[in-house]
């Protein structure tokens, strides 16, 4: 999705000028103003953004004309993990880089080539981050990257078509089945995920009060909540028939051309849905819907600063520091549908009156009140796709034992916990 920059190069540098000041120790700040200035450096950042944050780039090198960033589009979260782990071996590393919040973390601090983001933060910039999410990127308690664009699933749904059947908004799972009976048939569907599929599988076990990992980090993707998670979906595609089969690598477009009622997919996605639709119908944006309870997940991606010499290292946090101010994440936010990660953001008047102009844009932000975290783990991939190809599983058969097939993948994960090093 492409991103728009709402704020002027002016108040760029303005917030630019403010953020060197204010962020880090004052022993960070004295050694970056000291190796900053002490001549021109160039710093690579490898980021998931096609439009490589330009906007943000610009801004941040007039104001910093000694530091020039050279910056590299690498591809979607997972193709990004695979060229930092090829660049660990080869020793061919960016100093600053955008890494998916379960995208090989822990491998990656691991490897002893990326430097604690904390290590460059104060207490008080630290607590300044939405706790919900320096959850999800810590490891072996240590925060490794700071959360950046970070957003929350939630559940559009087609206003249009509810009204026209007189239903109201699904608030819990048996309503949604309810609701999504009275709207599907000739070729129209009550429900459907979006591709990312695991991530709405999550908080779905969370809701009926189980985990996937527990708190010690063992394994647990075979409990009680979590087969009852994938029956549900079992029964919504072969029982309920509420939700195609096999069709949510389309889910997206289908929800845009007006045949399915509700989507689970990212609040991020709320400008980009927008403008896909258009006038065919009106849109809402919903709570992900509760079972026992309700708790939703964090999405998006961090900045992370890996190891090279002391004058590299600080420049990168005066980098990552700007990216993370309150006033740039508010104007991300703005721009995207992303949730702004820093506190302040919040108080901003701008950001004040966004969320009384847009109140699907404020649902998204309101949902941060259930804001829950698992912390990563090295099998977050295999754990991952796992869920993928447990999902097709029981879309294609309707007889699959989802206990079975959640103890196949449980066994896989200890197997692979026992040779990780």
């Amino acid at each position: 999705m492409k991103k728009k920059v709402l704020v002027t190069m002016t108040a760029l540098l303005a917030i630019l000028s403010g953020c060197g000041e204010q962020q880090g120790s004052t022993s960070t700040q004295e050694t970056a103003k000291g190796a900053v200035a002490s001549g021109p450096i160039t710093l690579k950042l490898w980021s998931t953004e096609k439009d490589l944050l330009k906007g943000y780039m610009d801004a941040f090198q007039t104001a910093n004309p000694n530091i020039k960033i050279e910056v590299e589009f690498m591809g979607d979260y997972d193709e990004m993990a695979k060229k930092v782990q090829a660049g660990i071996v080869s020793n061919s590393l960016p100093n600053v880089v955008q890494l998916g919040q379960r995208h090989a973390i822990p491998q990656i601090a691991d490897s002893g080539k990326l430097l604690p983001i904390e290590s460059f933060m104060s207490k008080e910039e630290v607590a300044q981050i939405l706790p919900g999410f320096w959850q999800r990127y810590t490891y072996k308690d240590k925060k490794w990257v700071i959360p950046f664009q970070s957003s929350t699933p939630v559940m559009y749904y087609n206003k249009t078509m509810l009204d026209k059947q007189g239903l109201k908004v699904p608030d819990t799972w048996d309503e949604l089945i309810e609701a999504g009976k009275k709207v599907s048939g000739n070729g129209e569907w009550g429900l459907n995920l979006n591709s990312d599929s695991p991530w709405y599988f999550q908080p779905m076990v969370w809701n009926r009060g189980g985990q996937l990992i527990k708190a010690d980090g063992t394994p647990n993707v075979n409990s009680k909540e979590v087969v009852e998670t994938l029956k549900s979906i079992q029964d919504a595609v072969h029982t309920s028939k509420i939700m195609p089969q096999n069709q949510i690598k389309t889910s997206g477009e289908d929800f845009a051309a007006g045949k399915l009622a509700m989507l689970f997919r990212s609040g991020a996605s709320l400008a980009a849905l927008k403008k896909q639709i258009g006038n065919k119908f009106e849109i809402g944006v919903a709570y992900l819907p509760k079972v026992n309870q309700r708790w939703v997940p964090i999405g998006g991606n961090g900045l992370g600063i890996f190891k090279s010499d002391k004058a590299h290292e600080e420049a990168s946090w005066k980098l990552v520091s700007f990216l993370t101010s309150p006033e740039i994440t508010a104007q991300n936010s703005m721009s995207t549908g992303y949730i702004p990660v820093n506190k302040a953001a919040y108080e901003l008047p701008d950001f004040k009156q966004h969320l009384t102009k847009d109140s699907n844009f404020k649902v998204t932000i309101d949902q941060t009140q259930f804001l829950r975290a698992e912390g990563i783990h090295p099998a977050d991939a295999l754990i991952w796709s796992g869920i993928v190809n447990a999902i097709e599983t029981v879309h294609n058969d309707a007889k699959a034992d989802p206990q079975k097939v959640m103890d196949a993948l449980q066994a896989e994960v200890i197997n692979y916990m026992k040779s990780y090093k």
